[in-house]
């Protein structure tokens, strides 16, 4: 049997050099290191696909929820020829009871102060299930108007009136809320009463006028005009982007102005909404254009209202929402557009906090940020059907 030397038996017990667990530690700081890398890219990647997927489905939710109010503008009262005037109107649950707005199915209002801002969208519509033409209406007070016929108004239906007085023949108008009929003894079939006080809906039972202001404020004495049966709750619907006051909350909003002061969340991550009115005006397109065709051509979109509120037959509209994970490197080097048209139609692109483009290359910074580009263009049938 081979005998050890005594060097090699302490050679063997004496185990790994320091120089070995150096070169150990320094394999296994590297693998380490490696495996950090990795994780750290993995988990940016993540969070890139998380937020993206967040602002993808922001976006389509702001879309659906637009485009589908957009859709329903201008029931009830579409046939009007008074479009365009400024309606008078009273809720008594509002804290400020009395108000107005201009009657057209849709309304963009710009931002006055800030050039680029978010607009501000406000879809009018009512709800009758009943469906009526405008009515006529004759001998006037101030809480009665008599019809042609009142058959599909009801108490508790809020009723828009449009009367001139001749020879002027622009309109006014004003909302108010049937709340009687006279006694069948009279005889009279054909009159409506929006008076103040209790009395009992056909749709709610005993309850009260919260829509007839004090007789005279709002409900003028036109000799002739229309009356528009809009239902028990029309609405009013204002869409808008707003600060949640941290940097990435922008809020999409919507409130029912006829009814609440509140605003309602509709989703968050939505930074910019822009829109513009289709008006069959006749202004020359690719091809040509002529007016009242019932065809809008690539001219006749526009961010200016319409003077005459008949001719509008559309609105297009475009939102913008953005990622809340902050890139290290400069993602978005060119500001988003809409309407295929980045000459005329891009974003005006604000910083995360909402303040002017002036601090490039820092977390404020926009460039630093994934966007979304979400667009419809909506044909108003109500209006077109009135054609």
């Amino acid at each position: 049997m081979k005998q050890l030397h005594g060097s090699s038996r302490a050679m063997r017990n004496r185990g790994m050099s320091l120089i070995e667990t150096l070169v150990g530690l320094a394999i296994a700081l590297i693998a380490m290191l490696i495996v950090f890398q990795v994780f750290s890219a993995s988990g940016e990647r993540t969070r890139t696909t998380t937020s993206g997927s967040d602002a993808q489905m922001a976006g389509s939710l702001a879309l659906y929820q637009l485009d589908r109010d957009i859709k329903m503008a201008g029931m009830g009262f579409g046939l009007t020829p008074a479009a365009g005037c400024t309606v008078q109107a009273y809720n008594s649950a509002l804290a400020t009871p009395n108000f107005s707005f201009p009657l057209m199915p849709v309304q963009i209002i710009p931002d006055a102060t800030t050039p680029g801002a978010p607009v501000k969208i406000a879809v009018t519509y009512g709800d009758s299930a009943l469906f009526a033409l405008g009515r006529k209406f004759s001998n006037p007070t101030t809480t009665t108007k008599m019809l042609l016929s009142r058959s599909a108004f009801q108490r508790g239906d809020i009723m828009l009136v449009a009367g001139q007085n001749p020879p002027a023949t622009t309109y006014q108008c004003a909302l108010v809320e049937i709340t009687d009929y006279p006694p069948a003894s009279s005889g009279d079939l054909n009159t409506v009463i929006h008076a103040q006080g209790s009395y009992t809906s056909d749709y709610a039972g005993a309850t009260t006028a919260t829509m007839n202001a004090v007789p005279g404020v709002n409900t003028f004495v036109g000799s002739s005009g229309f009356v528009y049966n809009l239902g028990p709750r029309p609405q009013r619907n204002q869409w808008q982007v707003t600060s949640a006051g941290a940097a990435g909350a922008n809020l999409l909003v919507w409130s029912d102005t006829l009814h609440s002061d509140a605003q309602s969340q509709v989703t968050e991550g939505v930074v910019n909404l822009q829109a513009e009115y289709g008006v069959d005006d006749g202004a020359s397109g690719a091809g040509g254009a002529v007016g009242g065709d019932g065809i809008i051509s690539p001219a006749e979109w526009t961010s200016t209202a319409p003077t005459n509120g008949t001719l509008l037959l559309a609105v297009r509209f475009a939102v913008l929402a953005r990622s809340q994970q902050y890139e290290k490197a400069a993602v978005t080097t060119v500001a988003p557009f809409w309407a295929n048209d980045p000459a005329g139609h891009s974003f005006t692109m604000f910083n995360v906090d909402g303040t002017p483009d002036s601090t490039p290359g820092n977390a404020n910074d926009w460039r630093h940020y994934r966007y979304r580009v979400y667009e419809s263009a909506v044909p108003l049938r109500n209006m077109i059907w009135g054609k």
